[in-house]
Order: C-alpha cells, then sequence, then structure tokens
C-alpha cells in the first residue's frame, strides 16, 4: 500500500483520475443551482431560505476576525470529510450535498443579485470560492468514487476500497485541508474588506 503524502504532480494526476466523477458532481450541483435561482424569484421561498441561511451564518458573525476564519474554515473542513468518508454510503451523501448546495447557493445568490447587484455577488463569491468551490466539487468527486468502488464490493469485486480511502485521506489532508484554510483566510480577510470598501458593509 502506498501511504506517501501526495505531491503536486500525485495530486494532480489523482484529480485526473477523478475527472468523470468531478464532471458529475458540478453537472448536479449546477442543475440544481439554476432551479434555486429560479426559485428565488418566487418571494416566500427567497426569504425563508435566506432567512434561514442568516441564522446559520449568525453566530460566526460574533467572533473575532480569527475566530471566524477558524469559524468558517472548521465548517467547511468538516463538511468536506464527511461527505469523502460517507461517499461510502454508495455514493448518496455526496450527491445530496451537491444537490443541497447548489439549490440553497442558487437561491441566496439569486436574491442577493436582485437585492443588490451582479457586483456585489461577484466581490462576495469570487475571491474565496475560486479555492473553495473547487476544493468542495472535489471532495464530492472523492465520496462518489468511494460511494462506486464500495458499490463494486457489494457484488465481490474487492479492489483495494481501504486504499483507496486512504489515499483519498492523505489527499484530503495534504491539499484540500490546507486550501480551504487559506479560503477561510481570504473570505474573512479580503473578501470581507472588499465588499466593506465597495459597498459599506461587511460581507
Amino acid at each position: 500500500m502506498n501511504a506517501r503524502i501526495p505531491g503536486p504532480i500525485a495530486f494532480l494526476r489523482y484529480v485526473w483520475k477523478l475527472r468523470y466523477y468531478m464532471a458529475a458532481v458540478i453537472a448536479i450541483f449546477l442543475v440544481f443551482f439554476i432551479i434555486g435561482y429560479l426559485a428565488a424569484g418566487i418571494p416566500e421561498v427567497g426569504k425563508v431560505v435566506v432567512s434561514s441561511f442568516k441564522e446559520e451564518v449568525s453566530p460566526l458573525k460574533e467572533l473575532s476576525p480569527v475566530g471566524l476564519m477558524l469559524g468558517i474554515f472548521a465548517n467547511n473542513a468538516l463538511k468536506c470529510l464527511l461527505v469523502i468518508v460517507l461517499g461510502l454510503l454508495l455514493g448518496l451523501v455526496p450527491l445530496f450535498f451537491m444537490l443541497a448546495n447548489g439549490l440553497i447557493l442558487g437561491i441566496v445568490i439569486g436574491v442577493t443579485l436582485k437585492a443588490s447587484g451582479l457586483l456585489y455577488v461577484l466581490a462576495g463569491v469570487i475571491p474565496h470560492g475560486i479555492i473553495e468551490l473547487p476544493m468542495v466539487f472535489l471532495s464530492a468527486a472523492m465520496g462518489l468514487y468511494l460511494g462506486t468502488e464500495a458499490l463494486k464490493s457489494l457484488f465481490g469485486k474487492r479492489e483495494g476500497l481501504t486504499e483507496k480511502l486512504i489515499q483519498s485521506l492523505l489527499i484530503y489532508f495534504a491539499w484540500i485541508f490546507p486550501l480551504l484554510f487559506l479560503a477561510a483566510f481570504i473570505e474573512t480577510f479580503v473578501t470581507g474588506p472588499i465588499l466593506y470598501i465597495l459597498f459599506g458593509a461587511h460581507g
């Protein structure tokens, strides 16, 4: 079993190996993002989802900047880890995770776009999103991959499922974990100030 820490080349090879799983989870995310975006046009739906979203993140806003960064990081890191490990349950968890996140993000962005405009949405998402979203997609792809491997094992095709889980966890802790930390740092210390400068409100 090869349990070495994956370097950049090994990481990119792993991502390339999961390209079809990545395509699948991104497609699911986009479909439900569009559904959510369209649903944001229904006032009752947008109000309920945005209110629930604000209630969920409100405790983080009471924290210091460092506390906020660590809170965002812990939330994202835990969810990505669970999506990978629970993907062993035949890939159902990562599929639902992509469905739910696409739907909720679509609604929140749809409502925010109408209320604050495109520039606000772009400034609030792009700085950290260009790192965070690919890591979320990769985590879901890894979970889906492990789920299909688990499904194969049910039919007697045991092809090193344990080794593949260990490899996935090595990828997670060597690459996804630190990149999620970087994304949380950017969201706290770059995205927030950009929104404040542009709109006079901390995002």
